[in-house]
Parts: structure tokens; C-alpha cells; sequence
């Protein structure tokens, strides 16, 4: 983990280092250069544009820190808080790259920055499988913010019969380590899902402990690793993109935001030592769910939440102002959106100043709030979406493109589709925008999306129900309460 560069990079650093040769694959082909592939500039423009403004010297004490080993800039997602201040200051950072894409993308390079600077804090629980595992968490975690590397991750191991464990999956299909040198490891099989995975650096691979069985076949799954996007032995198989005009007054969203899923496979890829943070042990696996990596990214993912509530909330407006439809009914839909976005900041902000005191010095979002923020966002998403179906009704239908403002049939569209104060073309970008957020094909994939980048919100939900902290205490309230009125009782009847 070798590299010249030292803090913050801009865009055009960010482009130039996915010309790598990665093997990307999608709609049957190789991508020789994903960076010029209409499929990906797109969101590959818009992660460069949040590059370039971390590098806005006006915006340098919000978007960056002084690193402690280079003394250079860094992203302020590579902090490791040591007070709320911290969490509060990293979190302007956070949703200041969030507003600049309405919270649409949900794997901007913020969120495994977070989790990565988590680990390596918590160090110690990685050395379970060893010291070297401990020391090469903190290795990496210096290496990705002193180069401000863009990171995937996968959590997730494909299924065909989910009666099976993941090693009685048949044809060898779950990626495992096959074998081992002096030198590293090498894995095969797949993995899944890798949002953003054409468009980053590098991937981290760790394996999720609630599925892990304690038995002797599953230690062959039981490593975590990062390598980068180019490694020999490593492909990606993309989904299809999303269909688009390319012109993006038509595409707002789907033309400029599609961070694209991919699922990864292996085939006898080798990872070096320095670079393997498990291995085949599953008791490392279980120590590593001890990292605060959880809570700390649950308050990225918290403030995409936030940020993109309030985008939806102002689509919203717009609709209701551009058609001058106060009407009460359409009042109490706007009033749903308000309070999903008031209580999305609320319970940010008591993540924050409720923070716990986290390993080495550093604090930790209180995690309950972020919880509910997990549990109750995609309710609070599908019903944002429906609101702006409603508001826009058959005008997101018949919404016509630019194409069509500008061809023989523009003098009737001005007139058709022109707002009550403003002209067409305006209502036209904003119309486009509602359907875009609401009903393309890249709203139903966030749509899927919110509702499992948690993982399965059914299990989730279970365990939040089983592990609640303060349970026991509400739970002795009330017998306490119960045991008071004996003495109410004598007291009230003087008995």
C-alpha cells in the first residue's frame, strides 16, 4: 500500500484513476474505460463534482481535517470523533455532498470512509485472528485517507436454496478462500451487491456475522480483505443501466445518478497479507461486529436520509407552487413530508449530542435513534413517492421532453404545459424531475433500494425488538408503578 499522493483529491484525480483496465462488465461486454462508457459517466461526473468541492478552498475547514501522520488536507469522512463536535462537524461535511445530489446516491465515497476510519479505531477486536490483522485495519485505514480513495463493499453472499448455509450453496458459488502462500490468499466465487462498485477504487470484503454457523465448514468463508478494483482475478457483472434520452433536462436523476449494482466474482484472485484483515476464523468474525462501524454508518446513511427527504420535500413544494393548488388536502400531504423531515433531524442530531464514549478515545453515535431512522425510512420513502404521484397526477404522464419544446410542436407545448407564473420549459425541468424521482425506472430502484440497504428489515426489526436497552428499565417502571398503589390505596382511604 504503496502511493506518492497525501490528502484530497479533485474530480479530474478521481476520474484519471478509474482508467485502470477493471474488468467491468455489462449488457454482455467488457467496458475497455468505464469513464467514457455512457452507462457510467454520468454518475461518475457527479462523484467527481463532489470531489472538486471538497477541494473549494472557501469550503476547507468544513470538507476536510489536518491528517495526523501527513499534516496534509484529508476528507473529513476519515475522522475518528473524539467528541459530538466531531460527529456534528463531520455530518456538515456529509450532508453538504448529500445535498449536492438531492440523497440520491447512496454509496457516495463518505459512507465506507466512515466505516473504514470505524474499524481502525476498534482495532483490537481485529486481532481475535491475530496482531497483523489489528495493525493492517489501521494500515489501511491511513492509506485510503491519505490517497482519498473511493471504496465499495460487499456483505452479502448470493443464494440459490436459502434452506442452505452459504457453503452447502451448491457449485462452489459463495466466494471462499481456495488457498494460501507466504505471500497472501486467494479467493474464488461470488459476492453481492456492489453498489458503486465500476465507479470506486477499491472493494472491502467482510462477512456477515448473523449468518455465520459455528461449525468447521464455514471457516473458509469466515475472511475479510480489501483489494482494488483492477485486481487480476476480479470482475464485475453490472446490472442494465437505467434507460435514458441522454439528454439530462429529461434525466435529472437517472441520467446523472445511477451509481450502478454489480455483483463481483472471483476467480483464484490473490490477496496480499497486508491487505486480509479475518481469516478462517469465525471467532474474528464475531469480535469485528464489536467495531463501532455500524453506528457510525448508520449516521452517514441517517444524513442521506435527511438530505434527501428534504430534496423530495422541495419537489413537492414546487408542484403544489407552479399549479397554485392550496388546496387542504394537498396541505396535509406537504404537512406528512414536513415531519418526516423533522424527524429525521431530530433524531440525527440526538445520535449526536447522545453519543457514547467508542474505543480509543473516540465517541459513537447513540445508535437507538439511528435504528429508527433504519426501521422507519423506507415507509417514510415509498410515502414520499406516493405524495408526489399524487401532486403531479397525469402531468407526470404526459410530460414532454426538450426534444419536443424545440420542434414544430413547441408553440402548442408552451402553452400547454406552462405553470401558472412560470413558462413551460421550467415546469417541463420540474415535471421531468417528479417523474424521475417518483415513477422512472430509477425510482423504483430506490425505491428497492431503501428497503434493503440495511439488510433484510424483517430480521432487523427482530432484533431490534429483542436487544432494546431500555426495555428492562421501562419494564421496571411499570411494576414499580403497579407496586405503588397498594400505598396509594391506604393513603387515599386513610386505611
Amino acid at each position: 500500500m504503496n502511493g506518492a499522493r497525501k490528502g484530497v483529491r479533485n474530480g479530474a484525480d478521481y476520474i484519471a484513476s478509474l482508467q485502470d483496465g477493471r474488468s467491468v462488465w455489462i449488457d454482455g461486454e467488457r467496458i475497455k474505460d468505464v469513464t467514457v462508457d455512457r452507462r457510467f459517466r454520468g454518475a461518475i461526473q457527479s462523484i467527481a463534482d463532489l470531489y472538486d468541492i471538497q477541494c473549494d478552498p472557501a469550503l476547507s475547514d468544513k470538507m476536510t481535517f489536518t491528517s495526523p501522520t501527513s499534516g496534509a488536507r484529508v476528507g473529513m469522512s476519515f475522522i475518528q470523533p473524539r467528541s459530538a463536535e466531531d460527529l456534528r462537524r463531520r455530518r456538515d461535511m456529509m450532508k453538504t455532498w448529500m445535498d449536492a445530489v438531492g440523497g440520491m446516491m447512496g454509496r457516495t465515497p463518505d459512507f465506507l470512509n466512515v466505516m473504514v476510519s470505524a474499524h481502525a479505531s476498534a482495532h483490537e477486536v481485529f486481532a481475535v485472528g491475530g496482531e497483523r490483522f489489528a495493525q493492517n485495519i489501521v494500515n489501511y485505514h491511513e492509506y485510503i485517507r491519505e490517497n482519498d480513495l473511493a471504496l465499495t463493499h460487499s456483505l452479502v453472499s448470493p443464494d440459490i436454496d436459502k434452506r442452505k448455509q452459504m457453503f452447502e450453496q451448491p457449485g462452489e458459488m459463495v466466494m471462499r478462500v481456495v488457498r494460501e502462500s507466504d505471500a497472501g490468499i486467494y479467493v474464488s466465487g461470488a459476492r453481492s451487491v456492489a453498489t458503486l462498485g465500476p465507479l470506486a477504487n477499491e472493494v472491502l470484503i467482510m462477512p456477515a456475522a448473523a449468518k455465520f454457523p459455528l461449525v468447521a465448514d464455514a471457516e473458509a468463508y469466515a475472511v475479510g480483505f480489501a483489494v482494488s478494483i483492477d485486481t487480476p482475478g476480479m470482475k464485475m457483472i453490472c446490472r442494465p443501466s437505467y434507460p435514458t434520452t441522454g439528454k439530462f433536462a429529461n434525466d435529472p436523476l437517472s441520467g446523472r445518478m445511477d451509481e450502478m449494482d454489480a455483483v463481483l466474482w472471483f476467480e483464484d484472485c490473490f490477496v496480499p497479507w497486508e491487505r486480509v484483515f479475518m481469516y478462517r476464523n469465525i471467532k474474528a468474525v464475531e469480535a469485528a461486529m464489536k467495531s463501532p462501524s455500524g453506528p457510525h454508518g448508520s449516521h452517514q446513511s441517517a444524513t442521506r436520509s435527511l438530505a434527501k427527504m428534504e430534496f423530495l420535500l422541495g419537489i413537492a413544494y414546487n408542484l403544489v407552487e407552479v399549479s397554485h393548488s392550496h388546496f387542504p388536502n394537498v396541505m396535509v400531504q406537504l404537512a406528512e413530508l414536513v415531519a418526516f423531515v423533522e424527524t429525521l433531524r431530530a433524531l440525527v442530531r440526538v445520535a449526536e449530542i447522545d453519543c457514547i464514549p467508542g474505543p480509543n478515545g473516540t465517541v459513537v453515535p447513540y445508535e437507538q435513534p439511528l435504528n429508527v431512522v433504519r426501521a422507519q425510512y423506507p415507509a417514510m420513502h415509498a410515502r414520499a413517492l406516493e405524495i408526489l404521484q399524487f401532486l403531479g397526477a397525469g402531468n407526470l404522464v404526459v410530460a414532454p421532453s426538450v426534444e419536443d419544446l424545440h420542434s414544430e410542436s413547441g408553440p402548442a407545448i408552451e402553452r400547454y404545459c406552462a405553470g401558472a407564473d412560470i413558462p413551460a420549459e421550467r415546469r417541463m425541468q420540474l415535471t421531468r424531475l417528479a417523474w424521475d424521482a417518483s415513477c422512472s425506472s430509477f425510482a423504483g430502484r430506490q425505491n428497492l433500494y431503501e428497503k434493503f440497504f440495511s439488510g433484510d428489515p424483517w430480521r432487523n426489526a427482530a432484533m431490534r425488538g429483542e436487544r432494546y436497552p431500555g426495555a428492562r428499565e421501562a419494564q421496571d417502571r411499570v411494576w414499580a408503578f403497579l407496586d405503588r398503589n397498594g400505598e396509594w390505596e391506604q393513603r387515599i382511604n386513610g386505611a
